[in-house]
């Protein structure tokens, strides 16, 4: 009876903590119902917002070298004139942004290496993130004037202003009680 004792605790002892443990059910960081919006926005604190408007725009051939090569082939090229004859990019290619380019390079490598020197804290980097903003287009909203706002309306609202000197004269003399 004591052998049998000692041979059950030693199976318990031996199992492993999930076959002793319940399944729990995997706690998921982002609920179903907002992953489109996940992947088709950025966050809330993000400096840099997505341009949702221009992703239908966005272009790929996935055939545009192949017959590119067929083309040249049936040309009468050899194999290795038409390689080195084939465009580097696609023509119809939806092209990179502004912070793609070599003039922008210098600048991201200056910010990344400002957050990693500051151990990660974007406020003693917004310098380079201002000059980031500016290089790729983006400009802080102008406070217009009263008289801008005035003419702008003025401006939309076109020749409907005509009737309002009109309105103006006839309510003079009509007294609204």
């Amino acid at each position: 009876f004591r052998s049998r004792f000692i041979i059950v605790e030693l199976l318990r002892a031996l199992r492993t903590p999930s076959q002793t443990m319940s399944p729990s059910i995997p706690k998921v960081a982002i609920p179903p119902e907002k992953w489109t919006a996940t992947v088709y926005s950025t966050p809330e604190p993000s400096l840099a917002k997505a341009e949702t408007e221009k992703l239908a725009a966005m272009k790929f051939d996935p055939s545009f070298f192949s017959n590119a090569y067929n083309q040249c082939i049936g040309r009468g090229l050899s194999h290795k004139e038409c390689v080195a004859s084939l465009p580097q990019v696609d023509a119809k290619l939806t092209p990179a942004g502004p912070l793609a380019g070599a003039d922008a390079s210098k600048d991201i490598a200056s910010a990344i290496a400002c957050i990693g020197e500051n151990g990660g804290d974007p406020e003693k980097c917004t310098a380079h993130f201002e000059g980031l903003a500016k290089l790729a287009g983006y400009q802080e909203e102008v406070k217009k004037s009263s008289t801008e706002k005035a003419s702008e309306f003025c401006g939309k609202a076109g020749y409907s202003l005509l009737g309002v000197p009109v309105a103006y004269g006839l309510l003079k003399f009509i007294k609204i009680k």
